[in-house]
């Protein structure tokens, strides 16, 4: 018989898990408090860190609409025509970003910095700014605000500021019909001479039957014309290049024997353009004396006319070009001693013809004025004894002394049937471009 105050042994294996539903229903029914206290306790940090997360959203989202506040801000003076930062602008920059700071809730600016970049070659704004935003579960935590801080840079390549001064040659030379197909039709009309020669009357008065006015009566195209028209075309070309408000100013000159001033520098290219129209062949004189090409009279003039190239950041300080135009062949009076007498010829005491000599330009690029030259190529005329005996001597080296006076990069030559046009708009180019590779 068992021994009743023997215990029985232990069942083998884990003890039941009381059922589930009686578990919760303990939970619930706890009275002792330890449970809710931990619940409690746990819950704060989890709270913390939702408004955590929700205000740093606020802050990020405030962020990126200050950076767009400031990006507008210095593009748009960035985008100005101008190569300065003056303080009127600095102070549009602040009011137009304050302006929109103001519209992003809870944000407290707390400095906004632009600093000008001014180099030689680029312009440029950098600003900064920092600022609070006000937080709304942060405030458990004894948060009130949150810091952000931010900047915006952005920088152009200066433009320069520029003078042109034009120098065209109108010489009796340049009235050689534009075209081979001109110069015949202009041989057939006139008795063979090539040349529009635009003659006066003995008593001043136009001659209307001289090659210049027979010309224009078969509608042939002289050289002079198509370099009026290659100026207009040019000056329109300078007016839609412009980056700068005013940027661009132009002096226009013609030359023969004697110079005429056809307008003043000028910031008003529709003036410019409107003065190009005078550009006309100049009268041959009555006796026929020919030495109306002065080349030595012409750069010497403006070389005293033309200032210091400058850097062309400001109005006040441009870079100066000179345009120069010409057939390559200087029939010039003789005022005292001529330059490089042994590179032409003496015809008699007031007569010197010759090609241009390089040592006449150096003066104006000592002054750093870039000089463009234009060379209309002269028209060998090998059935004319004056031609053989005093201009083929030195033909083969018209153009390369008149690309020596040239500033490098700046000489374009333009043989019979070429385009003036088109040498004039590559000039204008070429320019532009060796202002932007020197700078």
């Amino acid at each position: 018989m068992p021994d009743l105050l023997t215990p029985s042994p232990a069942p083998s294996g884990p003890a039941p898990r009381p059922p589930r539903g009686n578990l919760f229903r303990r939970f619930a029914g706890a009275r002792s408090g330890q449970i809710a206290l931990t619940f409690a306790l746990l819950s704060i940090p989890i709270l913390f860190a939702a408004g955590a997360a929700v205000d740093y959203g606020r802050r990020n989202a405030a962020k990126a609409q200050l950076d767009a506040a400031v990006d507008a801000a210095v593009l748009g003076v960035i985008a100005r025509k101008t190569n300065t930062i003056d303080l009127g602008m600095l102070n549009d920059v602040r009011t137009q970003f304050m302006a929109d700071a103001a519209k992003v809730p809870g944000v407290t600016i707390t400095s906004f910095t632009p600093l000008p970049v001014i180099g030689t070659s680029q312009v440029g704004l950098n600003a900064t700014y920092t600022a609070t935003v006000t937080t709304t579960l942060g405030n458990l935590m004894n948060v009130s605000r949150m810091n952000i801080r931010g900047q915006s840079g952005s920088v152009r390549n200066i433009t320069q500021y520029i003078d042109f001064y034009l120098l065209l040659d109108n010489s009796p030379s340049m009235g050689l019909a534009a075209t081979a197909n001109d110069i015949t039709r202009m041989q057939n009309v006139a008795g063979g001479c090539a040349f529009a020669c635009h003659l006066l009357n003995s008593n001043g008065t136009e001659n209307w039957n001289d090659n210049y006015n027979i010309a224009k009566r078969n509608n042939i195209k002289l050289r002079i014309q198509v370099l009026r028209d290659a100026v207009s075309n040019m000056v329109d070309s300078a007016k839609s290049s412009m980056r700068l408000t005013q940027q661009f100013r132009m002096e226009m000159w013609t030359f023969s024997d004697i110079q005429t001033r056809l307008i003043q520098l000028s910031n008003n290219l529709d003036q410019v353009k409107t003065a190009s129209s005078q550009i006309d062949l100049a009268y041959s004189y009555q006796d026929q004396r020919d030495s109306q090409t002065a080349y030595e009279r012409a750069i010497t003039r403006m070389t005293s006319t033309i200032p210091a190239s400058g850097t062309g950041v400001t109005p006040l300080d441009p870079i100066r070009f000179l345009f120069f135009v010409t057939d390559g062949v200087q029939d010039t009076p003789i005022d005292g001693t001529m330059s490089n007498q042994s590179a032409g010829y003496r015809i008699n005491n007031n007569r010197f013809i010759s090609p241009i000599n390089p040592a006449t330009c150096q003066a104006m690029k000592d002054k750093k004025i870039k000089i463009g030259i234009i060379y209309t190529q002269y028209l060998p005329l090998y059935n004319n004894d004056f031609y053989n005996s005093f201009v083929k001597p030195f033909e083969n080296r018209i153009g390369p002394l008149l690309s020596a006076c040239a500033t490098d990069g700046l000489y374009f030559s333009v043989a019979t049937d070429g385009d003036i046009n088109q040498a004039m708009q590559q000039l204008f180019s070429a320019a532009l471009s060796s202002v932007r590779i020197t700078n």
